[in-house]
């Protein structure tokens, strides 16, 4: 099916981006996890909060990833029935248990962890340099949906986007001849080293003033 340009195709809402964006993460990373461990791509993001960020509460599981309260629980049980994961007592809140990593759990997701990153390398040859532009875009657009929907911010941050790139010389008018891009150049470079040197007036290197 042909796909409508951008003045024709329907106007989709940045929900409707991210739905499909979620989607396309889950499927790939089922692909890529199903013969690496035994982990699902669900798994292994839990695991990796839990051993990056844990011990760590169930409500602070929910109030970091917006998962509803029964499904941290019902995750909880059947990873503890693996062996993966054990509830520690709060060494302040009594009423509290924080989530841990058991060593077999640690294990399973050291095992995992190669495939993983293995894909990650992948996207991030298909990214480019633009990566970290793309993740600085990413952090604004979570830190707005946690916004909205009352969540406490991520339990980590990336760097800022680095600066764009100079503005570059457009030019619409005929096409240049080689002379005529060699006389850009020159000038160019000329008002570059007035510039170094302080100079305010720059004249013409090309047609100076006679």
């Amino acid at each position: 099916m042909p796909i409508a340009d951008g003045n024709q195709a329907p106007q989709m809402s940045v929900l409707f981006d991210l739905w499909l964006v979620n989607h396309l993460i889950s499927g790939a990373l089922e692909d890529v996890l199903a013969d690496a461990g035994g982990l699902s791509g669900e798994d292994f993001g839990f695991y990796s909060l839990l051993r990056r960020f844990g011990p760590v509460t169930g409500s602070q599981v929910v109030r970091w990833t917006a998962m509803r309260p029964t499904t941290v629980s019902s995750l909880v049980r059947r990873l503890q029935q693996r062996g993966h994961v054990e509830q520690r007592p709060h060494p302040i809140d009594g009423r509290s248990r924080l989530l841990a990593l058991t060593p077999a759990g640690e294990a399973a997701h050291a095992r995992t962890a190669e495939t993983f990153f293995a894909a990650t390398r992948t996207l991030s040859a298909a990214l480019g340099p633009d990566e970290p532009r793309q993740r600085a875009a990413l952090q604004r657009l979570d830190a707005a949906l946690r916004e909205v929907g009352g969540l406490d911010p991520r339990p980590y941050t990336v760097p800022a986007a680095p600066p764009e790139d100079p503005v570059r010389l457009t030019y619409a008018g005929p096409p240049l001849t080689a002379e005529d891009e060699a006389h850009v150049v020159a000038y160019i470079d000329f008002i570059r080293s007035h510039r170094k040197a302080g100079t305010r007036d720059v004249p013409d290197p090309v047609n100076p003033a006679r």
